[in-house]
Protein backbone atom coordinates (compact mmCIF):
# COMPACT_ATOMS: atom_id res chain seq x y z
CA UNK A 1 0.00 0.00 0.00
CA UNK A 2 1.38 3.62 -1.05
CA UNK A 3 2.78 5.37 2.12
CA UNK A 4 1.10 8.52 3.18
CA UNK A 5 2.47 12.28 2.16
CA UNK A 6 2.56 14.72 4.50
CA UNK A 7 3.51 18.37 3.09
CA UNK A 8 3.88 21.39 5.03
CA UNK A 9 4.48 24.97 3.20
CA UNK A 10 4.42 28.55 4.02
CA UNK A 11 2.76 29.97 0.72
CA UNK A 12 4.15 33.82 2.30
CA UNK A 13 1.28 36.40 3.19
CA UNK A 14 -1.96 34.45 2.21
CA UNK A 15 -0.71 33.62 -1.52
CA UNK A 16 -1.61 36.34 -2.86
CA UNK A 17 -1.01 36.52 -7.04
CA UNK A 18 0.75 33.53 -7.20
CA UNK A 19 -2.23 31.07 -6.47
CA UNK A 20 -2.25 29.19 -9.71
CA UNK A 21 2.11 28.44 -8.91
CA UNK A 22 1.21 27.75 -5.32
CA UNK A 23 -1.51 25.38 -6.78
CA UNK A 24 0.55 23.79 -9.16
CA UNK A 25 3.41 22.98 -6.39
CA UNK A 26 0.90 21.07 -4.32
CA UNK A 27 -0.57 19.06 -7.44
CA UNK A 28 3.22 18.12 -8.00
CA UNK A 29 3.68 16.89 -4.89
CA UNK A 30 0.63 14.17 -4.74
CA UNK A 31 0.47 15.28 -0.93
CA UNK A 32 -2.69 13.10 0.80
CA UNK A 33 -2.13 16.06 4.05
CA UNK A 34 -0.87 19.60 3.41
CA UNK A 35 -0.12 22.04 6.03
CA UNK A 36 -0.38 25.38 5.41
CA UNK A 37 1.36 28.64 7.07
CA UNK A 38 0.34 32.13 6.43
CA UNK A 39 -3.39 31.65 5.01
CA UNK A 40 -5.49 34.46 5.27
CA UNK A 41 -9.49 34.55 4.55
CA UNK A 42 -9.19 35.56 0.85
CA UNK A 43 -10.80 32.99 -0.62
CA UNK A 44 -7.33 30.85 -1.66
CA UNK A 45 -8.26 28.35 0.33
CA UNK A 46 -11.26 26.98 -0.63
CA UNK A 47 -10.08 27.10 -4.31
CA UNK A 48 -7.27 25.26 -3.47
CA UNK A 49 -9.32 22.83 -1.48
CA UNK A 50 -12.03 22.53 -4.77
CA UNK A 51 -9.32 22.00 -6.99
CA UNK A 52 -7.73 19.52 -5.00
CA UNK A 53 -10.58 17.38 -3.97
CA UNK A 54 -9.11 18.19 -0.60
CA UNK A 55 -11.15 18.90 2.67
CA UNK A 56 -10.13 21.92 4.22
CA UNK A 57 -9.65 23.29 8.04
CA UNK A 58 -8.64 27.12 9.26
CA UNK A 59 -6.72 27.71 12.50
CA UNK A 60 -7.24 31.15 13.11
CA UNK A 61 -4.22 33.02 14.76
CA UNK A 62 -3.95 33.92 18.00
CA UNK A 63 -3.10 37.32 17.70
CA UNK A 64 -6.41 38.25 16.03
CA UNK A 65 -4.37 39.35 12.57
CA UNK A 66 -5.48 37.63 9.57
CA UNK A 67 -2.40 34.97 8.96
CA UNK A 68 -3.49 32.22 10.25
CA UNK A 69 -3.03 27.93 9.89
CA UNK A 70 -5.02 25.18 7.31
CA UNK A 71 -5.02 21.85 6.76
CA UNK A 72 -5.81 20.30 3.37
CA UNK A 73 -6.74 16.85 3.40
CA UNK A 74 -7.84 13.85 1.00
CA UNK A 75 -7.58 11.68 3.74
CA UNK A 76 -11.12 11.12 5.93
CA UNK A 77 -10.72 13.54 8.60
CA UNK A 78 -11.39 12.47 12.34
CA UNK A 79 -11.59 15.48 14.45
CA UNK A 80 -9.87 18.91 14.20
CA UNK A 81 -8.99 21.62 16.91
CA UNK A 82 -7.26 24.92 16.64
CA UNK A 83 -6.17 26.19 19.90
CA UNK A 84 -4.86 29.91 20.46
CA UNK A 85 -2.73 30.87 23.47
CA UNK A 86 -1.96 34.68 24.89
CA UNK A 87 1.02 35.53 23.66
CA UNK A 88 1.29 33.00 20.61
CA UNK A 89 1.29 35.10 17.40
CA UNK A 90 0.10 31.77 15.58
CA UNK A 91 -2.33 29.03 16.91
CA UNK A 92 -1.56 25.48 16.95
CA UNK A 93 -4.06 23.56 14.71
CA UNK A 94 -4.03 19.83 15.44
CA UNK A 95 -5.92 17.37 12.76
CA UNK A 96 -6.13 13.88 12.88
CA UNK A 97 -6.80 12.03 9.94
CA UNK A 98 -7.14 8.41 8.78
CA UNK A 99 -3.98 6.73 6.55
CA UNK A 100 -3.98 4.86 3.87
CA UNK A 101 -3.21 1.72 6.22
CA UNK A 102 -6.57 2.64 8.08
CA UNK A 103 -4.37 3.98 11.11
CA UNK A 104 -5.30 7.45 13.11
CA UNK A 105 -2.49 9.76 12.20
CA UNK A 106 -2.37 13.09 14.54
CA UNK A 107 -0.78 16.05 13.02
CA UNK A 108 0.52 19.25 14.69
CA UNK A 109 0.85 22.27 12.56
CA UNK A 110 2.32 25.32 14.03
CA UNK A 111 4.13 28.67 12.58
CA UNK A 112 6.52 29.91 15.23
CA UNK A 113 7.52 33.54 15.32
CA UNK A 114 10.02 35.34 13.72
CA UNK A 115 10.66 38.33 15.03
CA UNK A 116 14.58 38.58 15.10
CA UNK A 117 14.80 41.78 16.33
CA UNK A 118 13.50 39.85 19.89
CA UNK A 119 15.90 38.80 22.74
CA UNK A 120 18.13 35.94 21.70
CA UNK A 121 16.77 36.71 18.30
CA UNK A 122 13.17 35.31 18.57
CA UNK A 123 14.31 32.58 20.15
CA UNK A 124 13.13 33.38 23.50
CA UNK A 125 9.48 34.13 22.62
CA UNK A 126 9.80 30.80 19.76
CA UNK A 127 10.57 28.32 23.19
CA UNK A 128 7.71 29.85 24.93
CA UNK A 129 5.55 29.54 22.15
CA UNK A 130 6.56 25.63 21.84
CA UNK A 131 5.95 25.13 25.18
CA UNK A 132 2.34 25.80 24.87
CA UNK A 133 2.61 23.72 22.15
CA UNK A 134 3.81 20.97 24.00
CA UNK A 135 1.24 21.47 26.86
CA UNK A 136 -1.40 20.92 24.20
CA UNK A 137 0.36 17.75 23.18
CA UNK A 138 0.55 16.33 26.63
CA UNK A 139 -3.19 17.31 27.40
CA UNK A 140 -4.44 14.11 24.63
CA UNK A 141 -3.90 10.63 25.27
CA UNK A 142 -0.47 9.46 23.84
CA UNK A 143 -0.99 8.88 20.23
CA UNK A 144 1.78 8.63 17.22
CA UNK A 145 1.79 12.56 15.58
CA UNK A 146 3.98 14.61 13.81
CA UNK A 147 5.02 18.27 14.87
CA UNK A 148 5.55 19.98 11.55
CA UNK A 149 5.38 23.60 10.05
CA UNK A 150 7.64 27.05 9.95
CA UNK A 151 9.96 26.93 13.17
CA UNK A 152 11.88 29.92 12.29
CA UNK A 153 15.01 28.81 13.92
CA UNK A 154 17.72 26.67 13.27
CA UNK A 155 18.97 23.00 14.30
CA UNK A 156 22.31 22.55 16.08
CA UNK A 157 25.45 21.58 13.72
CA UNK A 158 22.77 23.40 10.46
CA UNK A 159 24.85 25.50 8.54
CA UNK A 160 23.88 29.16 7.75
CA UNK A 161 24.44 30.80 3.94
CA UNK A 162 25.25 33.95 5.83
CA UNK A 163 27.68 35.80 3.47
CA UNK A 164 26.25 35.16 0.65
CA UNK A 165 23.21 36.91 2.03
CA UNK A 166 24.61 39.30 3.01
CA UNK A 167 26.42 39.99 -0.49
CA UNK A 168 22.52 40.01 -2.31
CA UNK A 169 21.66 42.48 0.48
CA UNK A 170 24.38 44.69 -0.54
CA UNK A 171 23.58 44.41 -4.00
CA UNK A 172 20.07 45.09 -3.50
CA UNK A 173 21.31 48.25 -1.41
CA UNK A 174 23.69 49.59 -4.31
CA UNK A 175 20.76 49.05 -6.57
CA UNK A 176 18.48 51.20 -4.70
CA UNK A 177 16.08 48.57 -4.42
CA UNK A 178 16.62 48.72 -0.55
CA UNK A 179 16.13 51.78 0.47
CA UNK A 180 17.04 53.56 4.19
CA UNK A 181 14.31 55.10 6.35
CA UNK A 182 14.59 57.47 9.06
CA UNK A 183 13.99 55.02 11.55
CA UNK A 184 17.38 53.17 10.72
CA UNK A 185 15.71 50.38 8.92
CA UNK A 186 16.16 49.33 5.38
CA UNK A 187 12.98 48.42 3.40
CA UNK A 188 12.76 46.95 -0.32
CA UNK A 189 11.17 49.02 -2.55
CA UNK A 190 7.71 47.66 -3.70
CA UNK A 191 7.24 46.87 -7.13
CA UNK A 192 3.89 47.60 -8.47
CA UNK A 193 1.95 48.46 -11.78
CA UNK A 194 3.01 52.01 -11.58
CA UNK A 195 6.61 50.99 -12.01
CA UNK A 196 7.52 47.89 -13.95
CA UNK A 197 11.18 49.16 -14.19
CA UNK A 198 11.10 48.23 -11.04
CA UNK A 199 9.88 44.81 -11.16
CA UNK A 200 12.49 43.90 -13.99
CA UNK A 201 15.35 44.81 -11.52
CA UNK A 202 14.22 43.00 -9.07
CA UNK A 203 14.29 40.03 -11.54
CA UNK A 204 17.44 41.25 -12.68
CA UNK A 205 18.43 39.87 -9.27
CA UNK A 206 16.60 36.58 -9.45
CA UNK A 207 13.65 37.83 -7.45
CA UNK A 208 10.46 37.84 -8.56
CA UNK A 209 8.71 40.54 -7.48
CA UNK A 210 5.60 38.47 -6.28
CA UNK A 211 7.50 37.30 -3.26
CA UNK A 212 9.19 41.19 -2.05
CA UNK A 213 6.85 40.31 1.04
CA UNK A 214 9.76 37.81 2.37
CA UNK A 215 12.39 39.87 1.54
CA UNK A 216 14.20 41.06 4.81
CA UNK A 217 13.94 44.53 6.26
CA UNK A 218 17.14 45.29 8.06
CA UNK A 219 18.79 47.38 10.38
CA UNK A 220 20.44 49.97 8.35
CA UNK A 221 23.91 49.72 9.79
CA UNK A 222 24.05 45.87 8.11
CA UNK A 223 24.40 47.78 5.16
CA UNK A 224 27.96 49.28 5.55
CA UNK A 225 29.25 46.80 7.83
CA UNK A 226 28.54 43.33 6.12
CA UNK A 227 29.15 45.14 2.49
CA UNK A 228 32.66 44.57 1.80
CA UNK A 229 32.32 40.44 3.47
CA UNK A 230 33.44 37.58 1.32
CA UNK A 231 31.80 34.33 0.35
CA UNK A 232 33.20 32.34 3.01
CA UNK A 233 32.21 28.94 4.96
CA UNK A 234 34.43 29.98 8.03
CA UNK A 235 32.86 33.12 8.37
CA UNK A 236 29.44 31.58 7.93
CA UNK A 237 30.32 29.44 11.06
CA UNK A 238 31.57 31.89 12.95
CA UNK A 239 28.31 34.32 12.45
CA UNK A 240 26.19 30.62 12.57
CA UNK A 241 27.66 30.77 15.71
CA UNK A 242 26.49 33.64 17.26
CA UNK A 243 23.02 32.50 17.04
CA UNK A 244 20.84 30.96 19.75
CA UNK A 245 19.39 27.20 18.55
CA UNK A 246 17.12 26.28 21.57
CA UNK A 247 13.97 24.68 19.76
CA UNK A 248 14.98 21.96 17.86
CA UNK A 249 16.77 21.08 21.08
CA UNK A 250 14.15 21.33 22.97
CA UNK A 251 12.01 18.92 20.80
CA UNK A 252 14.72 16.53 20.03
CA UNK A 253 15.20 16.51 24.07
CA UNK A 254 11.88 15.22 24.61
CA UNK A 255 12.26 12.52 22.33
CA UNK A 256 10.93 13.93 18.47
CA UNK A 257 13.17 13.07 15.94
CA UNK A 258 13.97 15.44 13.16
CA UNK A 259 12.69 13.94 10.26
CA UNK A 260 14.80 15.11 7.66
CA UNK A 261 17.89 15.03 9.72
CA UNK A 262 18.00 11.08 10.00
CA UNK A 263 17.01 10.58 7.13
CA UNK A 264 19.81 12.99 5.33
CA UNK A 265 22.90 13.30 8.03
CA UNK A 266 24.95 15.59 6.13
CA UNK A 267 22.41 17.04 3.52
CA UNK A 268 22.11 21.04 3.54
CA UNK A 269 18.04 20.76 3.19
CA UNK A 270 17.61 24.69 2.96
CA UNK A 271 13.98 25.50 2.65
CA UNK A 272 14.39 29.36 2.83
CA UNK A 273 14.69 31.49 0.76
CA UNK A 274 13.91 29.97 -2.92
CA UNK A 275 15.28 32.78 -4.17
CA UNK A 276 18.55 32.58 -1.84
CA UNK A 277 18.48 29.22 -0.50
CA UNK A 278 20.57 30.09 2.84
CA UNK A 279 18.81 27.86 5.75
CA UNK A 280 16.34 25.11 7.05
CA UNK A 281 13.76 26.24 9.45
CA UNK A 282 10.63 24.09 8.30
CA UNK A 283 10.49 20.91 10.09
CA UNK A 284 9.31 17.80 10.41
CA UNK A 285 9.42 16.10 13.54
CA UNK A 286 7.77 12.87 14.58
CA UNK A 287 7.08 11.08 17.54
CA UNK A 288 9.03 8.71 19.13
CA UNK A 289 6.50 5.59 18.15
CA UNK A 290 6.23 7.51 14.84
CA UNK A 291 9.42 7.64 14.03
CA UNK A 292 10.39 4.16 12.65
CA UNK A 293 7.10 4.73 10.51
CA UNK A 294 9.46 7.66 8.28
CA UNK A 295 10.10 6.26 4.77
CA UNK A 296 11.53 9.79 3.17
CA UNK A 297 11.65 13.40 3.85
CA UNK A 298 12.58 15.64 0.94
CA UNK A 299 12.39 19.50 0.29
CA UNK A 300 10.33 19.49 -3.07
CA UNK A 301 11.46 21.99 -5.63
CA UNK A 302 15.36 23.20 -4.81
CA UNK A 303 17.95 23.57 -7.47
CA UNK A 304 17.59 20.19 -9.89
CA UNK A 305 14.49 18.87 -8.70
CA UNK A 306 11.32 18.43 -9.97
CA UNK A 307 9.19 21.19 -10.35
CA UNK A 308 12.05 23.82 -9.36
CA UNK A 309 10.82 26.61 -11.99
CA UNK A 310 7.52 26.93 -10.49
CA UNK A 311 8.50 26.36 -6.37
CA UNK A 312 10.59 29.20 -6.49
CA UNK A 313 7.79 31.92 -7.59
CA UNK A 314 4.70 30.28 -5.78
CA UNK A 315 6.53 31.45 -2.20
CA UNK A 316 9.48 32.20 -0.43
CA UNK A 317 9.81 28.73 1.19
CA UNK A 318 10.31 25.64 -0.17
CA UNK A 319 7.47 22.47 0.44
CA UNK A 320 8.99 19.62 2.94
CA UNK A 321 7.42 16.39 2.27
CA UNK A 322 7.46 13.27 4.73
CA UNK A 323 6.20 9.96 3.57
CA UNK A 324 5.23 7.39 6.45
CA UNK A 325 4.35 3.77 6.33
CA UNK A 326 1.90 3.66 8.95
Amino acid sequence: MAPTRILTLNILLGGEGREDRIAEVLRRSGADVIALQEVRDNGLLPWLAGGLGMEAIRGEPSDGRDLGLAVLSRLRVLDHRNQRHEGMLRSHLRVTVRTHQGSPLRIHVVHLAARFGERAKGEARRTRELEAVLDDVAEEPPAPHLLLGDFNSLAPGDGLEATEFFRRMAALRRDGLLVRQSDGWMVPVMADGEAPSVGARWRAHGIDPRLLGGVPVLPWVTGPLTSALPRSGTVDRMLGRMIERWTVPRLTGAGYVDCFRRLHPRARGYTCATWLPAARIDYSFASPDLAPAVVSCEVLGGRGRMGHEVAVTASDHFPLVTELSV
